[in-house]
Parts: C-alpha cells; sequence; structure tokens
C-alpha cells in the first residue's frame, strides 16, 4: 500500500501538469489565430472542453498566460547563456540573449507588443517580481564580471547596464514585432553595437551660403 501511494500521487501531478500545458498551448493557439484581444477565457474554455474553474486553477486571467510565455522565453535565454560557461565573453553572451529571445518570439511575434505590456505592468505592480528576476539578475552578474575582466568600462553598476541592454532590446524587438524590419541580421549586430559603443555623432555640415553670399564668392575669385 505504503508504494503505491507515491505513485498515485505521481499520476495526479502529471496529470494536473497535462492539463496546464493543454489550457497553455490552446490558449496560446486562440491568440495566434484570432488575435489576443479577441480571445476570451470562455473560447479557451471551449476549445479545451475543461469546465471554467479548470481554467482559473492554472491561470488567474488570460494575462497570466502570457506571463507564463514571458517566463518560458526567459528560461530559454538562461539556458542558452548558462551553456556559454561562466566567462564567456560578454559579447557571446548578449548575442545569446538576442537570439533566444528571437527564438522564443519569432514563431508569434504578434504577441509580443501585448505580452510585453502584461510583463511590464506587473513587474510595475509588483516591485519584487523585478528584483528577483532570473534573467535581469544573471546578466547583470556577467555584465559585472565583464566588467571586472576589463572587456568594458562605465561607472554604472552592472545590474544597471544589464537593464539597459535589456531595456533597448525589449523596446528594439517591440517595433520588430510589428514590421518585421530590419531584418534579423541587422538588429542582431546593431542592438550590440548600439550597447557597446551608442550611436555616433554625425558632423553638422554647413549650411549653403546665401545667394547674396555665394554671388560675392563668385565675384571675389574672378573669371
Amino acid at each position: 500500500m505504503s508504494a503505491a501511494r507515491p505513485a498515485a500521487k505521481r499520476t495526479r501531478s502529471q496529470q494536473k501538469q497535462e492539463t496546464r500545458e493543454l489550457v497553455y498551448a490552446t490558449a496560446l493557439g486562440l491568440f495566434d489565430e484570432r488575435g489576443y484581444e479577441a480571445v476570451s477565457v470562455d473560447d479557451v474554455v471551449r476549445a479545451t472542453g475543461l469546465a471554467r474553474g479548470t481554467f482559473y486553477f492554472h491561470f488567474a486571467t488570460k494575462e497570466d498566460v502570457l506571463l507564463e510565455a514571458v517566463r518560458r522565453g526567459e528560461a530559454l535565454i538562461l539556458r542558452r547563456v548558462a551553456a556559454l560557461g561562466p566567462r564567456a565573453p560578454l559579447r557571446r553572451v548578449l548575442e545569446a540573449t538576442i537570439d533566444a529571445f528571437l527564438e522564443a518570439w519569432r514563431a508569434r511575434r504578434a504577441l509580443l507588443p501585448y505580452a510585453g505590456a502584461v510583463s511590464l505592468r506587473r513587474i510595475a505592480a509588483v516591485r519584487e517580481e523585478s528584483e528577483a528576476d532570473p534573467l535581469r539578475l544573471e546578466l547583470g552578474r556577467r555584465v559585472s564580471s565583464a566588467a571586472a575582466r576589463g572587456e568594458l568600462s562605465s561607472p554604472l553598476p552592472g545590474e544597471m547596464l544589464a537593464d539597459v541592454f535589456l531595456l533597448q532590446v525589449f523596446a528594439a524587438l517591440m517595433t520588430w514585432s510589428t514590421t518585421g524590419r530590419p531584418s534579423v541580421d541587422v538588429l542582431r549586430p546593431g542592438l550590440i553595437a548600439l550597447f557597446f559603443t551608442g550611436v555616433s555623432l554625425a558632423e553638422p555640415s554647413a549650411p549653403p551660403p546665401s545667394p547674396r553670399r555665394a554671388s560675392r564668392i563668385r565675384a571675389a575669385r574672378g573669371p
């Protein structure tokens, strides 16, 4: 009897996870097909054939489905970064971050603006979520380590520089998600260069001379 109970518990746990995955996958599929705003919780419930209470057991709102997608995307980024090793050059770490972000959202980039808005609202409402965000903390550590190795120099702390990088990537990909431009081949190195070197100021060109001044210049030069 004692050996059978843990097996039954594992089965119930597996069933809960399978049900959660069903709700999650169905909701995302409907978001992709109809658009996020056009899908209600009732639509998800009907598509799964589950009770309404089952949805709410796993997700408090449909926004929480998007938050789950955000967390899974961040988990993918963390796995890609971890695979590089603790002393990987910062450039490779940032490239892996962008690549994994694109991998997570390329197939459903239309959802990215909604996912971003939901995530920002949650972070603003719950400060602890921002301070304990695993991706933010890991990138902060990586930037600080790179600075200690002399890969970059800045008066700003590593955590703040990591925030700057994540925000610029997020802002750029939000625009990319609606237009698909520029291409990823341009976007990726452009974001890396923006973080390391910023934007170069073009030398201002001299304004053309006024007609009267141009006439004087010609007269001074002679025939």
